[in-house]
C-alpha cells in the first residue's frame, strides 16, 4: 500500500463527529499532502549516492480555511510528517532529521489556497563522510568543462562545475557540498576570471592547498591536486 493510500485511510476513519466537518471544507488534508509531496520533489540535493530531501514544511492556509483545521491540527501535522517519512523511503530519498509539518494560517494566502515552505535542516556534523553535489540556480557561466574528481572507493567521482562562481564546504548551501568533518561548512571558493579559475580559501579552519601547498588564492591548472582539509580532490579543465 502506497503511503499515500495509508494516509487516505487515516482521513477516512476521523469522519466521525466534528471532525467530520473538515471534509466538507473547501480543502481537503489529502490536498496538502499532495502540496508537500510537490514540495519535497522541488527541492532534492542529488548526492553521489543518494537524493536529500528536505525535512522541515510549513503550509500556510487563510485563517477562514485554517480554522477548520484547528481543532485537529496537531494529529494531521503528525500524519503529514509520517506520510512524508513514508514517501521519502518509497522513492530512496535520504532526511536528515524527522520530518516536522506545521499547518499555520496568513492573511495573505488567499481563500481554497496552500502555499509550501520546504527547509532543509542541516544536521550533518554526525553523518557518514560523502560528497553531494548541489544544483546551483544562477545562470551558467562559459561551458568550459571544468570538473574536479574525487576519489570514492575505487572509483572516482566527477563534480561538474557548471557555474563561473562556484562555493565548496559542507554547509548546505554551497554549490559542491562535501560532507566531510575536514572541511569547513564555507571551506573556499572557486570563481573564473581572465580565462582561468582560481581558488580561493574562505578562511577556513583546515586551510586549502594546492599541489601540497597552502594557498589564500591560486589559478589552478589541469591536473592541480587540491586539497580542503585533507579531503582531496583532483581538478580537470578540458
Amino acid at each position: 500500500m502506497s503511503a499515500l493510500r495509508r494516509f487516505e485511510q487515516f482521513m477516512e476513519q476521523m469522519v466521525e463527529g466534528s471532525v467530520a466537518r473538515i471534509f466538507r471544507s473547501t480543502i481537503q488534508p489529502v490536498e496538502i499532502a499532495r502540496r508537500l509531496e510537490k514540495a519535497m520533489e522541488s527541492n532534492q540535493t542529488i548526492s553521489v549516492k543518494r537524493v536529500i530531501v528536505p525535512s522541515s514544511y510549513r503550509a500556510f492556509l487563510n485563517p477562514q480555511d485554517f480554522a477548520i483545521f484547528q481543532p485537529v491540527r496537531q494529529q494531521i501535522e503528525q500524519e503529514l510528517a509520517t506520510y512524508l517519512s513514508e514517501l521519502a523511503a518509497e522513492r530512496n530519498f535520504t532526511m536528515l532529521d524527522h520530518p516536522r509539518v506545521v499547518i499555520t494560517e496568513d492573511p495573505a494566502v488567499p481563500r481554497r489556497s496552500i502555499q509550501v515552505e520546504a527547509e532543509m535542516r542541516d544536521n550533518q556534523s554526525d553523518q557518514p563522510t560523502m560528497t553531494m553535489i548541489m544544483q546551483s540556480d544562477r545562470a551558467p557561466g562559459r561551458s568550459s568543462g571544468a570538473f574536479f574528481l574525487l576519489q570514492i572507493g575505487n572509483a572516482p567521482q566527477a563534480l561538474p562545475i557548471a557555474t563561473t562562481t562556484v562555493t565548496i564546504g559542507r554547509g548546505l548551501d554551497n554549490d559542491i557540498i562535501l560532507e566531510d568533518t575536514r572541511v569547513s561548512r564555507k571551506h573556499a571558493q572557486l570563481r573564473y576570471r581572465q580565462r582561468r579559475f582560481w581558488l580561493t580559501d574562505l578562511g577556513s579552519t583546515n586551510g586549502t592547498f594546492v599541489n601540497g601547498e597552502r594557498i589564500s588564492e591560486r589559478a589552478l591548472r589541469d591536473g592541480d591536486v587540491v586539497s580542503l582539509g585533507g579531503l582531496e580532490l583532483t581538478f580537470r579543465e578540458g
